[in-house]
Order: C-alpha cells, then sequence, then structure tokens
C-alpha cells in the first residue's frame, strides 16, 4: 500500500469513494439517500474545498487505485485556535478494506496536520457503519457533539405538558430573544460541559439572537405563561448535504429557562413545534446537541432524535513540537 498527499487530481477517486461510503450509510439511514448523493454534487464539493480552503489530507493506493482517504480543513479562530476540521466529507475507505487503514491514514494525516501547528483535530463521523467510529475511539478521539435526524412520521407527541401558550415570535419580540442567548450559556458553562463563554463572545451570542427575528425564513416559537417567556425554539429550512435528509427543517436553536425544567414546558412546545412543521409539510427535523449537556442529551433522544454523525475531538499535546527526538541532543 503507498500513502501519499491528495491532490486535486484525486478528486474523482474520492468522490467514488464517498459515494460507495454513503451507499452503506443509507442502509441505516434511509434518509440519507438524498437529492445530493450524485458525483456532480460531490465533485463540486471537493472542488471548493480545494480552490477556496486550505485542505491537508492523505490517500492511500494499492495498484494505484484510491482505496481511502482521510482530508481535513486547516483553520483558525478565536474559540477554537488553530486546528485541523474533517468535514462529514472527508475520510472514506473502499468497502472491505480493513478498519485498520482508517487508523493508518490519520497517522499520516496528522504529521502534517501537527507540522501546520493543528494540535486539536475535529472531525465528523458517520455511524451508519460501526468501523468509523470504533477506528476514532481507538485513535482517543471522544464524542464531542451529536448531529440527529428525526422522522416525522415516527413522533410521539408527550402527555402530561405543561398549561401555557405557545406563540410564534415576531420582530418585536428581538430584545426578548435577545436576553434568552443566556439560556444554553449557562447549560454549557454548568457540570458537566463546563464550556467556556468569553465575555466579549457572549455578548456577539445575543446580538446574534436578536437579529434571528430579520431573517425571512426563521421560524421562531415561544413558550410563555402570563406574557412572561418561559422558553424558545428556532428553526431554518435545512441546507441540503450529504448528513442532510431532503425536505427537512433544522431545529437550530433551543432554550428552556432552568427554573422551568421538569415542568412539561419543553414536551409542551415540542409538540406544538412538530405540529407546526408537519403542517408545513416537513418530512424530518434535524438538530444537533453537545452530549455533555444532560439536559439536551437526555432530552432530544426522547423526543425521537437518532444520532446520524458524531463530532469527535481529539487534543494532542502542544510540548510535542519540541519534546520529541528529533530534539533530543539539544542540551
Amino acid at each position: 500500500m503507498e500513502f501519499k498527499q491528495i491532490k486535486l487530481e484525486d478528486i474523482p477517486a474520492m468522490a467514488e469513494l464517498l459515494i460507495e461510503r454513503q451507499r452503506v450509510e443509507s442502509e441505516a439511514f434511509p434518509f440519507l439517500k438524498n437529492n445530493c448523493l450524485h458525483v456532480e454534487y460531490i465533485t463540486n464539493l471537493f472542488e471548493k474545498w480545494f480552490n477556496h480552503h486550505k485542505m491537508l489530507g492523505v490517500g492511500a493506493s494499492i495498484n494505484h487505485e484510491l482505496v481511502g482517504y482521510i482530508i481535513g480543513e486547516i483553520k483558525h479562530d478565536t474559540t477554537r485556535g488553530r486546528h485541523v476540521w474533517v468535514h462529514y466529507e472527508g475520510v472514506a475507505i473502499r468497502q472491505g478494506e480493513s478498519p485498520e487503514l482508517i487508523r493508518q491514514l490519520y497517522a499520516k494525516a496528522s504529521v502534517a496536520w501537527v507540522a501546520q501547528g493543528c494540535f486539536t483535530h475535529y472531525t465528523l463521523i458517520p455511524l451508519g457503519n460501526q468501523a468509523y467510529f470504533d477506528a476514532y475511539q481507538h485513535l482517543s478521539f471522544a464524542i464531542q457533539q451529536a448531529h440527529a435526524v428525526m422522522e416525522m412520521a415516527d413522533y410521539q407527541p408527550f402527555d402530561n405538558t405543561a398549561e401555557m401558550d405557545v406563540r410564534f415570535a415576531n420582530k418585536m419580540d428581538s430584545e426578548a430573544l435577545g436576553q434568552m442567548s443566556s439560556i444554553i450559556q449557562a447549560y454549557q458553562n454548568a457540570a458537566p460541559t463546563f464550556e467556556p463563554v468569553l465575555p466579549e463572545t457572549a455578548a456577539e451570542i445575543k446580538i446574534g439572537y436578536s437579529s434571528v427575528l430579520e431573517e425571512e425564513d426563521a421560524i421562531c416559537l415561544f413558550a410563555t405563561k402570563d406574557n412572561k417567556e418561559l422558553a424558545f425554539q428556532v428553526y431554518f429550512p435545512a441546507n441540503s448535504n450529504l448528513m442532510t435528509p431532503d425536505n427537512g427543517i433544522e431545529l437550530s436553536i433551543a432554550g428552556t429557562y432552568d427554573v422551568q425544567m421538569g415542568k412539561g414546558v419543553g414536551k409542551r412546545l415540542m409538540n406544538e413545534s412538530y405540529r407546526i412543521m408537519q403542517e408545513k409539510g416537513y418530512q424530518h427535523m434535524v438538530t444537533d446537541w453537545r452530549i455533555t449537556n444532560l439536559a439536551s442529551s437526555t432530552f432530544w433522544p426522547k423526543c425521537g432524535f437518532k444520532p446520524v454523525a458524531y463530532r469527535m475531538v481529539r487534543h494532542i499535546d502542544s510540548n510535542i513540537a519540541w519534546g520529541n527526538k528529533l530534539n533530543y541532543h539539544i542540551q
């Protein structure tokens, strides 16, 4: 087997491997056999990667035939620092190849990523084939985020919900929605998530929430009682891609004040949201959550959301940049 850096000319072979991978995924999740599962979409996606992003990856070949690849985007932002991001489409191996090939590809690619100063590695892993998840677990990657789909036809409305009103939010509610941005931050800050939210980031998030109602395709629902907001949910039409079903609606952000937790507020809001989205003709609902957020990771599966992909992460000790055998001779 030969390993080499992935380049633009490898796109046709990469597209074949990814389509093969997704056909297996669609056996586990039939709704993933969507309008994006074709060569033209995938080829265009890969070309955009190479032409507009800094992509770095490795392919494995047998007799000059590509049998696997892994490719990540070199990124930098104030939240995650310098890191590499392997998109959902960023790894695939030929059907029948040993899952060990995934680990070998990562071993080769990670050398280049670390050389770029990327000591944090993120990857979106498909869950229709256990081999991918197992391989990344055996590379010391941990689950950070679940990306899930609910089939509307399977939804079972909750009983024993709270007595309250559910209404559509409008542009006059911008300030109220901005104030409710603190709900998610509080859950993310709390144990066992311990996700920091810096003051400047919190201010940006609040502004972002306040501006949601300016977007024409946003659907925001408030749960209220005695004219006081108890919880909210914001929906957008789901973007088409390989891990999103056709005709889907995305539950983008949601929150319930902690003093209202356990009273059936979220259940009532979910029942009403389901009814509204079903009337609008949506067949699938998609969302994601941080798995260490106990409120999210227990409630959304109860609603019927089933993970189709995990975001996994590995943090490498940056001391490896100098604590390696090449530097042992330095006194």
